[in-house]
């Protein structure tokens, strides 16, 4: 007798958006555990690792969630690579560059997830 795996993804769109918000909940506790001043990082990464659970579950209380956070999400990155260009202006290294590009990157990727999950909005159960 041989079992079967007991994890079966059906929906691999919604999976690759969890994996999407996981990465960014566990990236945004990883910058809190280098730099403890800025909190906000805390409630961002907290809701994240929340909304990668419930879009694995397909739960309906997942919509208004990504849609609320979505703003403060967008705020942060934009003050994150406003102070990054502002500071690095005059001696750009490869590693700002590619922090701006990763900024940027997670904003766009942010932007996509939001307008998904509105127009499947129908699809989350209970």
């Amino acid at each position: 007798m041989t079992s079967k795996p007991g994890f079966k993804i059906e929906r691999w769109d919604t999976t690759l958006l969890a994996v999407f918000y996981l990465i960014s909940g566990i990236v945004y506790f990883l910058v809190l555990a280098l730099d403890f001043s800025n909190l906000v990082i805390v409630f961002l990464g907290f809701l994240s690792l929340i909304i990668a659970y419930g879009l694995i579950k397909m739960k309906r209380w997942t919509v208004p969630i990504v849609v609320a956070l979505f703003l403060p999400q967008i705020t942060f990155e934009m003050f994150a690579l406003y102070a990054s260009v502002t500071t690095y202006t005059f001696y750009l290294t490869i590693e700002v560059l590619l922090f701006n590009l990763a900024l940027i990157i997670h904003m766009v990727l942010l932007t996509l997830c939001l307008l998904y999950v509105a127009a499947k909005r129908k699809e989350f159960q209970i």
